[in-house]
């Protein structure tokens, strides 16, 4: 495979964390804090209860994209689909499950378009990125783990002192 992207290409990263589920879902299905582990997001801000606007920055570019939520299942799914150039362009998903440690977090994205020429010239030129993929399953990896590093910090901040 190359690092050229197309439509229905899905990269994922997981990672177990130590919380529950309904702890680590109320974290990721809060897009206004995306950029605390986003490498791109710089700012979201809630249009209404289910469009969202991302405003990213990456070296010399900067874009704002459009994204509907599409599934918002508590403690289990929160699922949105970005719009650019007037078409549903990425999908991402936060799936979260019960898991002997706590809870497993997946961070998926799905490609709904093959990459246009423009997008792919955008990526190298202001953006660095020659290959797309593997930059994004690196930035997802990161992501999940710094999720699991907030989540389990969150949780270990309101736990009473005596670990009850």
């Amino acid at each position: 495979m190359t690092g050229k992207l197309r439509k229905d290409d899905t990269i994922r990263a997981s990672t177990v964390v130590r919380a529950a589920p309904a702890e680590v879902f109320r974290v990721v299905s809060d897009p206004t804090r995306y950029p605390e582990w986003s490498p791109e997001c710089h700012r979201v801000e809630w249009v209404d209860d289910t469009h969202f606007v991302g405003h990213n920055r990456r070296r010399r570019g900067r874009w704002k994209t459009t994204a509907t939520v599409v599934a918002n299942e508590p403690d289990r799914e929160f699922r949105f689909v970005v719009e650019m150039m007037g078409k549903d362009f990425t999908g991402w998903a936060y799936l979260v499950e019960p898991h002997a440690e706590g809870a497993l977090l997946t961070e998926e994205f799905v490609m709904r378009v093959d990459l246009p020429l423009v997008a792919r010239l955008f990526e190298v030129l202001a953006l660095g990125v020659r290959d797309r993929r593997t930059d994004l399953q690196g930035n997802l990896d990161r992501c999940v783990r710094t999720v699991r590093g907030i989540v389990e910090r969150e949780v270990g901040e309101r736990a009473p002192a005596d670990g009850r």
